[in-house]
């Protein structure tokens, strides 16, 4: 009777001896799916690209951005795009800060860099503070004879209330009417409430071809020192290290060189950078980490005819 007592008791101990390495190998086994799982799951990235720009803009800086994460797939994983409605620069920033959006894409300043991480690359290699000005086609002649910055700034000029660009025209002088959007210029131009506009050389060309009754002008620019920037959500920074390592990567394949000449070569050669007379402007807006000695990341133009010029190189 006591013998058949103690078998029973050790039956139980047998079983365990045997099931529990075998449970031991299940758990591991699917510990390793789990985290298998997790690694191959795309990094979801909530962006808000060129807000109220024109359509190639938009495609042009998403294409910059899917080429940076292209490059990094190999270290970083894969990753998934998801655009954001489209809001102000502002609010994009407000939620960029509140980590509402992963990515933005803005002209930098102090201010905003310390709502974001800056990546420290311009899209357009310097070339969005080259501005060039917008006015009714009828009334261009007017505006064609501008030769100094004196004469420019008698003109009413607008530009869009939240950009960068609004407060660089006012600490230089400049009495700018600021408009709440984008779409707003071409009737404040039809109305004479305005006289000029200015948009970036690399994106005008599009935006006012599509306005017949408006014209760029060919004689004359704005210039003023400006970078461009993808700025990260600041609880997310494998994300800005994944970014600039695919910085480092298309910069020095020649990659990101090829992508800028096919999206943006055609505006430069629309807008004769090189003929035209440039009225210079400091930007009291530019972060001091602004990387104005890297050669790379300028086009020739910015270096030669406004980095030179305002001392900032």
């Amino acid at each position: 009777m006591l013998k058949s007592a103690l078998s029973a008791l050790l039956l139980p101990r047998r079983l365990l001896s045997v099931l529990l390495p075998l449970l031991i190998f299940l758990l591991q086994l699917l510990a390793g799916t789990w985290a298998a799982r997790a690694e191959s799951a795309p990094m979801l990235i909530r962006h808000a690209l060129g807000q109220e720009q024109q359509a190639k803009v938009i495609t042009y800086e998403q294409a910059v951005l899917r080429l940076l994460l292209d490059k990094t797939v190999p270290s970083h994983g894969p990753y998934q795009l998801q655009p954001s409605p489209v809001v102000s620069q502002s609010r994009a920033f407000l939620q960029l800060a509140s980590a509402e959006l992963d990515v933005v894409s803005s002209m930098s300043t102090v201010a905003r860099e310390s709502q974001g991480i800056p990546i420290r690359v311009c899209l357009y290699r310097g070339l969005l503070g080259v501005r060039l000005p917008i006015s009714l086609s009828s009334r261009s002649e007017q505006f064609e004879s501008v030769s100094n910055l004196a004469q420019a700034q008698a003109f009413k000029l607008a530009q869009v209330a939240d950009w960068p660009d609004t407060q660089i025209l006012q600490a230089n002088g400049w009495q700018v009417e600021r408009l709440p959007r984008l779409s707003t210029f071409p009737e404040m131009l039809k109305r004479e409430r305005i006289d000029l506009f200015a948009l970036g050389a690399i994106e005008v060309f599009p935006i006012v071809d599509a306005l017949p009754e408006l014209t760029v002008l060919t004689q004359w620019l704005i210039a003023y020192p400006s970078v461009y920037y993808f700025f990260v959500n600041p609880k997310k920074p494998e994300l800005a290290q994944r970014l600039r390592q695919g910085w480092a990567l298309v910069l020095a394949d020649g990659s990101f060189a090829a992508l800028f000449e096919q999206w943006v070569g055609p505006q430069l050669s629309r807008a004769k950078l090189a003929e035209r007379r440039w009225l210079v402007l400091r930007n009291p807006e530019l972060p001091p980490a602004t990387p104005v000695q890297d050669s790379r990341l300028w086009h020739p133009l910015v270096r030669s005819r406004l980095l030179r010029l305002t001392g900032d190189h």
